[in-house]
């Protein structure tokens, strides 16, 4: 029997009335049962609102679920047969509720878990013969850990050392009335498969201890709800020292009395970002001792954490506070982390504390089989950054980051997703975020920016065209035309936006105050007509007619083709300086052009194929002049939107430019392990593991490695390697759904050997100095450097 209709036999259970205000809550549920033999199938399918960690016999199982919207909810399903036994078995589930939205969740005042299944012939169903409570080990007054996240955790283990969890003998102890609902009641009408695999779960151990810090405790670190501040006060005044204590050793670290008034700061290194859940194994203490943990990206030179005012800004308070009980203390803390380096810190101790420290990664189990390695070890260790930062901005969506955030950010999904095609040919994250970004909407047509989202100052109409433009990818990739077909509909709404109230009298698309015009972090024109927000439009018309006409409705390609041919005449007439020979940036609102010419407007013009005649002098004039390092006038390209200039010049003939200027940005990255949010990060603010500029690991691949895609689900590919002898050798492996895509070159005395591997089903035009040729399955070439 299928997990949803088993479902529909169980219950929504919240321990307590509902009604109340439940702000930053936490519920414990279990459920002890016999089976007589662990044979058969031993399936449980779960969700919770907002979400749950769920231990099956004292084991951790997984985390969800993926994020939704109440009416139709996702929902999880495990395999428990390994962790089953004869006789006693138990299930243990932590769920959390924020009581309030955030930018990955929207609250719609019910609180519940449901779960369903069938382990070695025994029946589970949630409902009245559950134990459950509301935790009252956490202090619920806490700050939340940034404007979009969710609340601090401040843990008191002498009231729940979560032997719930783990042993067969403690069970809990029910507090008041258990409240249950039917399947289907509002606001949860109908559950749905989560689409996507669940969350992994390796665990990861510190590796070393890299600074240390004494010095004076401030006064209100005890009763202050927001656990940052005091830290923040804290910070300036201490005595830091920058150690390499790698050996952490069986016993972990040990941290020495502080002494009345004290503190004592240590700072462990995971050696790379990671997001996931503390788990915190602590003896020593007498029982009452707090311990604060504060999660961050970078560190100074002398150790200390880099730090923003947690009252400013995104107001990030990445804090925990775990309050010891006497003797051993082992807790796993529930909220998701990202993170690299972890101060623990301890304050007016009379006894030395022991601490080992894990992580339990929670990231989406991409399987990396693409590749990147050359002769140049810096280029190298980029393509491995990248890799680690798009993996750690793969958690149930795409994100934008692991750290302050963790939204998913549709401008950002667009470049993580050719990422991870890059890296695994995955499609799924992609696709249940198209349908995610579409399920919230507003009455106009547009999509939020991010979603599901608190934040209704982040609907950007620039986004609203990414999410059109992410349905062609999808197909591109894939060749499968049902994702267009299925959100067609969708698709006409965000288009009557543009059509009707996004259009001025003139035709072009404007400037809507109601709405974040973003383009870029950088100086653009954003007034009046603007040229780049007209130019996505015609992108994504274009795309659409394609679309159109594959899916077989010819009316509306029509339709389409006669719009987008409309809007790029509107588009030159309106934006062409002939006089400059370029794009200006936009008109203003009584209809002048500025005197303004980005890099991102010839860009994307190119992109769209507009005045193809001259595009080489554009590039000759803006491009090139930027990525080679020239001072030229105009907004400049962050990041993340220098990947667009990118593709220009790659397939323009400019790979060589492309690799240099991947090297002279990024490597000054490399040391911090994740790729920046801008090239000129503001650290304790900006985060450092920002995907969106992840992109060099596909852009290597196409210039070193000369793999481009050419055709619907990389039947075609263009091969064009970019043999640059200072490096030596370059090799690639390229997934794509045809099967792995292999390239290398290798430089030997004046010549180089070229190999080129296809799959079955794909076939390559091949540009070498001195061969133009078409081939499928392998070949190799000596070509001269001459």
């Amino acid at each position: 029997m299928k997990n949803e209709f088993l479902l529909e036999g169980a219950y929504w259970i919240w321990p307590g009335a509902v009604l109340e205000d439940r702000r930053n809550v936490y519920a414990d549920f279990r459920y002890d049962f016999q089976v007589k033999r662990n044979r058969g199938p031993a399936r449980l399918a779960i969700t919770a609102d907002q979400s749950y960690m769920l231990y099956f016999n004292g084991e951790y199982v997984g985390r969800g679920p993926a994020r939704g919207y109440q009416w139709s909810w996702p929902y999880d399903e495990y395999d428990l047969g390994k962790y089953a036994r004869p006789g006693h078995n138990w299930i243990s589930v932590r769920v959390y509720n924020a009581g309030c939205s955030t930018f990955q969740y929207l609250h719609q005042a019910a609180y519940g878990m449901i779960c369903a299944g069938e382990i070695c012939g025994h029946k589970v169903v949630s409902g009245e013969k559950w134990m459950a409570r509301i935790s009252q080990a956490n202090r619920r007054a806490t700050t939340k850990l940034s404007v979009q996240l969710n609340y601090q955790e401040w843990m008191d283990a002498r009231v729940d050392d979560q032997e719930w969890i783990r042993s067969s003998k403690r069970s809990l102890r029910p507090v008041g009335q258990m409240h249950m609902c039917p399947y289907g009641i509002m606001p949860w009408h109908s559950l749905e498969p989560r689409g996507i695999p669940n969350l992994g779960n390796a665990m990861l151990k510190y590796q070393g201890v890299v600074a240390r810090a004494t010095g004076q405790v401030d006064v209100k670190y005890k009763n202050d709800s927001n656990l940052t501040l005091s830290w923040f006060r804290e910070l300036g005044r201490l005595r830091w020292e920058r150690v390499e204590e790698t050996d952490v050793g069986a016993g972990g670290i040990n941290i020495p009395v502080t002494g009345n008034g004290k503190l004592h700061a240590v700072v462990f290194d995971l050696g790379r970002p990671a997001i996931g859940t503390l788990l915190v194994d602590a003896q020593g203490a007498t029982g009452g001792q707090t311990v604060d943990f504060f999660f961050f990206e970078v560190i100074s030179a002398d150790g200390r954490p880099a730090l923003a005012d947690p009252g400013k800004g995104c107001a990030m308070a990445m804090s925990a506070r775990l309050v010891l009980r006497k003797g051993r203390t082992r807790h796993e803390f529930f909220q998701m982390m990202g993170h690299r380096y972890l101060a623990v810190i301890v304050r007016d101790t009379r006894h030395s504390l022991q601490f080992q420290l894990h992580l339990r990664e929670t990231v989406y189990p991409m399987e990396i089989k693409g590749a990147f390695k050359s002769g140049d070890e810096e280029l190298n260790n980029i393509y491995k950054i990248c890799m680690q930062t798009q993996r750690v901005c793969s958690l149930d969506s795409y994100v934008d980051t692991p750290w302050r955030e963790q939204a998913q950010w549709w401008g950002d999904a667009r470049v993580q997703a050719q990422n991870t095609f890059h890296l695994s040919a995955d499609t799924r994250l992609l696709a249940r975020g198209i349908r995610s970004i579409a399920r919230q909407e507003v009455p106009n047509g547009l999509t939020y920016g991010h979603a599901p989202t608190c934040a209704h100052n982040c609907i950007l109409p620039d986004f609203s065209l990414t999410w059109i433009l992410t349905i062609w990818d999808y197909y591109y990739q894939t060749g499968a035309i049902g994702l267009f077909k299925e959100q067609y509909g969708r698709l006409e709404r965000v288009l009557n936006y543009f059509r009707t109230e996004g259009k001025s009298k003139n035709g072009l698309l404007r400037f809507d105050r109601r709405y974040w015009l973003f383009l870029d972090w950088s100086d653009l024109y954003r007034e009046g007509n603007p040229a780049l927000l007209n130019l996505w439009y015609v992108f994504a018309l274009e795309k659409l007619a394609q679309l159109a006409g594959l899916a077989g409705k010819r009316r509306e390609q029509a339709g389409l083709s006669k719009e987008y041919r409309a809007h790029c005449r509107k588009v030159i007439a309106a934006f062409w300086d002939e006089k400059e020979g370029i794009f200006c940036d936009g008109l203003t609102e009584d209809g002048k052009r500025v005197g303004r010419y980005s890099i991102h407007t010839q860009t994307l013009a190119i992109l769209c194929g507009l005045h193809a005649s001259r595009q080489k002098a554009i590039i000759e004039k803006c491009l090139l002049p930027y990525v080679r390092g020239n001072e030229i006038p105009g907004a400049k390209p962050s990041s993340f939107w220098v990947t667009y200039v990118y593709e220009v010049l790659k397939r323009s003939g400019y790979g060589r430019e492309v690799v240099r200027h991947i090297r002279a940005k990024w490597g000054p990255m490399i040391p911090y392990g994740g790729t920046w949010e801008t090239f000129d990060n503001k650290f304790g603010s900006n985060s450092v593991t920002h995907a969106w500029a992840a992109h060099p690991l596909y852009h290597l691949a196409g210039t070193l490695g000369g793999v481009l895609q050419n055709g619907v689900g990389w039947k075609n590919i263009l091969y064009q390697p970019v043999i640059m002898p200072e490096y030596r050798f370059a090799e690639v492996v390229v997934p794509t759904p045809q099967g792995m895509i292999k390239s290398r070159w290798e430089v030997k005395g004046k010549n180089a050997e070229v190999k080129l591997e296809l799959p079955a089903g794909v076939r390559a035009e091949v540009f070498l100095p001195g061969v133009r040729d078409q081939m499928a399955g392998k070949n190799k070439w000596l070509i001269g450097l001459g």
